[in-house]
């Protein structure tokens, strides 16, 4: 009776330690679908607001989509996410949305860069009528300049900045042009503001991007 009653106990004791590791098994899965539940959820948030405000061949307001995505608990959880976020959220941008890049780049070579071009001879300070009909004359009978051509002149940094807007390089075409003063700076305002917010939010979703990757190789 004995030897049955403790070959019964082993039993009850191995049964006991398969029930632990089950157990264990049963909440380290719990954990992992969590996570990833977690991770998808965040991602889905991400990809919403960038169809939203970067993708949209229209400008359209994301407030929503912003909204969303600042409540989501991995974004909630994650410093370097909630401050990119909030520097959108505590802006207008997405009440009115941003410049489809195609609307920049052909704003840019239809309208603007042709009136940079007009002054690009007129000097930075104490300009006149005269200096503005001179610089309109002038520059269209120079060479048309392409390319990353060297310079630091008007006509060449509009040319680079053609160049990288070709290449869909906002950011480096937006860094040149900003360089420009007097006239063309003038002629240059609308559009560069116009790209900058297009580049805050750009960059913001390159930062939540970065972290939401980073937590999904986290996910183990």
């Amino acid at each position: 009776v004995e030897q049955e009653r403790g070959r019964r106990h082993g039993k009850l004791e191995e049964l006991a330690s398969h029930l632990k590791r089950l157990e264990c098994v049963a909440l380290n899965n719990s954990s992992y679908l969590d996570k990833n539940l977690r991770v998808h959820a965040l991602w889905s948030a991400v990809r919403a607001l960038s169809s939203s405000a970067l993708v949209s061949q229209v400008r359209k307001p994301f407030r929503e989509e912003l909204c969303i995505l600042r409540h989501i608990t991995s974004a909630r959880e994650d410093p370097v996410v909630m401050a990119a976020l909030e520097s959108l959220e505590s802006s207008d941008v997405p009440d009115v949305g941003v410049e489809p890049f195609a609307d920049l780049a052909s704003w840019f070579s239809s309208n603007v860069a042709p009136k940079v071009v007009h002054v690009a001879l007129v000097p930075d300070q104490n300009a006149g009528v005269l200096s503005y009909l001179a610089s309109q004359l002038f520059s269209g009978l120079r060479f048309r300049r392409q390319g990353l051509v060297a310079g630091n002149d008007v006509l060449s940094m509009v040319a680079r900045a053609k160049y990288y807007l070709n290449e869909k390089d906002l950011d480096s075409a937006a860094r040149k042009l900003n360089q420009l003063g007097g006239a063309a700076k003038l002629l240059l305002h609308d559009w560069l503001e116009a790209a900058r917010r297009r580049l805050e939010v750009e960059q913001a979703l390159e930062v939540v991007q970065a972290q939401a990757t980073l937590a999904s190789l986290l996910v183990v």
